[in-house]
């Protein structure tokens, strides 16, 4: 028996919560729909036009061809479901990578069922509602153990799907993603919280792996440093937003008073506890009660789940058009220029400009007009 499955017989109920009872990916027969390819698609793919800027538009093209050179089918034996696209990373398929992926993909969905690399992660929901956020594609087996504070998160999925369903308002797809994307939620919210319910993540697990966020003497990467983390809260926020529309279309409205309730919850702790009137910016909040003073990309997730009023959200906005935070050549840096570990060839996560959080914030942006 290997310690994976052995380890779920010892941690977990014998039959599943009964959410993931109804998760219909764990017994989804496999997909074997041969692989579409970058030359037999490209007639069909949406076709930009931009006089002046044909490297712009190579650029969208190499982008298209790299998607279609990296896609995938499920492997025998794996618990795979569905082909998908690999994040050619290091072999496994990932949750925070996968959902941004996902919202290019859509343009192509015609061609490619992009959306279906999730079922790949429901497929490999836990009995109690975990999913892991990195699934190796060789094996199915999940990357890490549960409790580690970098094996989960973050939890962007139902805006994923959220995304698509406004796309292309698939009534029946959003009925077998609910029941997953609830468990997940409520595992979440059992086992990545404070008392306060405030949510906590670690580097690797908010997807933004090495920003110098947490108290000194714990680890950027793997520690959640007992910190209050800013994007995690609004994540969940977001995510409670989501679900109650979810629920409110399926007719599923048992579960709206719990996310109303933690909705609700989540927007007055943030706002009370994680904003600074004096420079305008969200911060996280170390064990201390101070705020670390870190402007970083992940503030900006405030936007989306719209729990800043209009006049927070304009001083939020503002720091965008500072030079000496996220005003660069290239927008918008991860880091802050102004911050010690800020780095003007990237540094990875410590200044360099990342298409995820640029999507974010420029949805984000939306949300309020701007």
């Amino acid at each position: 028996m290997d310690f994976f499955k052995q380890n779920d017989e010892i941690t977990l109920p014998p039959q599943p919560v009964p959410l993931v009872a109804e998760n219909y990916f764990i017994t989804k027969e496999p997909d074997t729909t041969p692989l579409p390819t970058f030359e037999d698609s490209k007639a069909k793919l949406p076709i930009p036009t931009w006089d002046g800027h044909d490297d712009y538009i190579r650029c969208y093209w190499r982008a298209w061809e790299l998607a279609f050179g990296n896609l995938g089918s499920p492997i025998p034996g794996t618990g795979f479901v569905s082909n998908f696209i690999d994040t050619a990373f290091n072999g496994c398929v990932f949750m925070w990578d996968t959902s941004f992926i996902l919202m290019f993909g859509k343009y192509a969905d015609r061609i490619f069922n992009f959306q279906g690399t999730l079922d790949n992660l429901y497929s490999h929901q836990h009995k109690d509602g975990y999913i892991c956020r990195e699934i190796e594609e060789a094996t199915g087996r999940d990357h890490f153990t549960r409790f580690d504070p970098a094996s989960t998160g973050p939890d962007i999925m139902a805006w994923c799907e959220w995304e698509y369903y406004l796309n292309f308002g698939n009534k029946d797809r959003l009925a077998k993603v609910f029941p997953p994307l609830m468990a997940y939620h409520r595992w979440m919210s059992e086992f990545r919280t404070w008392p306060d319910g405030t949510y906590w993540s670690s580097g690797w697990g908010c997807g933004m792996d090495n920003l110098p966020r947490v108290q000194p003497g714990y680890s950027v990467m793997y520690s959640h440093g007992h910190m209050i983390w800013v994007d995690a809260c609004m994540q969940e926020l977001n995510n409670c937003n989501i679900l109650i529309k979810m629920a409110e279309i399926l007719d599923r409205k048992e579960f709206i008073p719990e996310l109303e309730a933690e909705r609700n919850n989540l927007e007055a702790v943030i706002n009370q506890k994680l904003w600074d009137e004096e420079t305008g910016f969200y911060y996280d909040l170390w064990k201390t009660g101070e705020w670390n003073k870190v402007r970083h990309a992940g503030a900006f997730w405030a936007l989306l789940a719209e729990c800043a009023s209009p006049e927070r959200a304009e001083k939020l906005i503002a720091h965008l058009e500072d030079e000496n935070a996220f005003k660069t050549p290239n927008r918008v840096p991860c880091l802050s220029v102004d911050h010690p570990w800020y780095g003007k060839s990237g540094g990875y996560w410590c200044g360099g400009v990342w298409a995820p959080t640029n999507y974010m914030i420029l949805k984000g942006l939306d949300k309020y007009g701007k």
